[in-house]
Parts: C-alpha cells; structure tokens; sequence
C-alpha cells in the first residue's frame, strides 16, 4: 500500500512536473514570439531608417556633385578672369611705360626747344647789339668821309652859288660880305654836330635799354634830316626790341 502510495506520489510528482515544464515552456515561446515580432518590428524601423539615412545620402552625393561642378566653373571663370587680369594688367603697364617714355620724350623736345629758342634770342641780341656797334663805327667813319666828300661837294656848289650869286649882285652892284659867308658855313657845321649828338645819345639810350626814349631820339634825327637810314633802321631795331618775348 505504502508501495503504491509512493508510485502513485511519485506518477503525480511527475505528472505535475511535466504538467509545469509544458506551461513553462508554452510561457517561454509566447515571450520568443513576443520578443521575435519586437525584434522584427526594431529591424523594420532600423531598416526604414537605414532607407531614410540612404535616400539623404544619395540628396547629399548628388548635392555634392552639384557643388563640385560649380566649384569646377567657378575655379575655371576665375581662372580665365586671372588670366584676363593678368593680361589686362601687362597692357595697362605696357601703356604706362610708353605713356611715361611719350611724356619723357616731349618734355626732353620742350625743354630742348626752350633751350635753342633761348639760343635764338641772345644770337638775336647780340647780332642786333653788333649792327648797332658797327653802325655807330660806321656812323663815324663814313659820316666822317661822307661829310667831307659831301662838304666838298657842297663846297662846291656853294662856290657855284655864291659865284651865281655874285654875277647876279654885280650886275645888280650890290656883294654879299665875308660876315654873312662865315654865318652860313656856321649854321651848317652846327647842324651837323647837333645830328650826330642826337645819334650818339639814342645809341646810348639804346645800350641802356630806355628803348623808347631812344627811339625818340632818332625820330628827331629824321625831323632834321629824313632820308637818315641809320636813324630809321635803329628805330626798327627798338620797336622789335619792345616786342614782348613769345610764349614758351
């Protein structure tokens, strides 16, 4: 009886155990298949994640390429931009150097120029200050031949004249006197003295640069005697000398 008892105990144990072990194990695949749909559902979402992460990398490639092109463009429009500058900036100086050498070259020509006009006007000066010089030499030296030779000749015709004259008193009783004779020749020495003070002084004038007054001087030569080439060659000399220097 104990015998069967203790089977009968013992065909219970087991039958509870296994009793336990098949719910244990129904419990445990209802947590697997719980677990193995969580599972699923997490690699669903990572995967549609993964979908997502893929689609914004190939937007980001494409993106990139895009970027990369107009970088591309961009390096090669700035290129050609630095070349176009570079180019550009070659001509400006090229330009700049022929304008400075253009500009040098002019300057050198004024200056150059400035400098022969210069040269022009002190020939000039000293030529006129010459023919004065030779003149005034002249003045005296034929002046002086001049006068005696003109003196002859005037001598002469006075001699003709006053023997004119004489036939003509003699015929008439009357004679002209020694006093009147020596009056005349008088008057006429002192004309000719008074002419060539006034020459003398003009040229001074002249050398001491008082033009006009000079000028002056020589119109009261041509009063006394008009046909005076020296006088009216001087005069011309003067004026050209008032004339103010040309513009440089």
């Amino acid at each position: 009886m104990k015998k069967y008892v203790f089977l009968t105990f013992i065909a219970l144990s087991i039958s509870s155990l296994s009793a336990g072990c098949v719910g244990l194990s129904k419990k445990s695949s209802k947590t697997q298949e719980e677990h193995l749909a969580l599972v699923d559902q997490k690699i669903l979402e990572l995967g549609q994640v993964l979908s997502n992460l893929n689609l914004s990398a190939q937007n980001l490639g494409r993106r990139v390429e895009e970027l990369a092109q107009k970088t591309a463009a961009m390096d090669t429009n700035y290129s050609k931009l630095n070349t176009s500058l570079d180019a550009l900036s070659s001509q400006v100086e090229t330009k700049d150097s022929s304008i400075e050498s253009t500009v040098s070259e002019t300057q050198k020509n004024i200056s150059d120029l400035t400098q022969k006009l210069s040269e022009i006007e002190q020939a000039k000066t000293d030529l006129q200050n010459q023919i004065l010089a030779l003149q005034s030499q002249k003045s005296r030296i034929t002046d002086s031949e001049i006068g005696r030779q003109s003196e002859a000749m005037k001598e002469e015709a006075r001699e003709m004249i006053e023997e004119g004259r004489e036939m003509i008193k003699e015929a008439k009783g009357e004679k002209k006197s020694e006093e009147e004779k020596k009056a005349e020749e008088t008057a006429t020495e002192q004309g000719k003295e008074a002419l060539q003070k006034l020459l003398d002084e003009a040229l001074t004038l002249y050398r001491d640069g008082n033009y006009k007054d000079a000028i002056g001087k020589w119109e009261e030569v041509l009063v006394i005697d008009p046909a005076n080439l020296e006088a009216k060659f001087n005069i011309e000399i003067a004026k050209e000398k008032m004339k103010p220097p040309p513009e440089k």
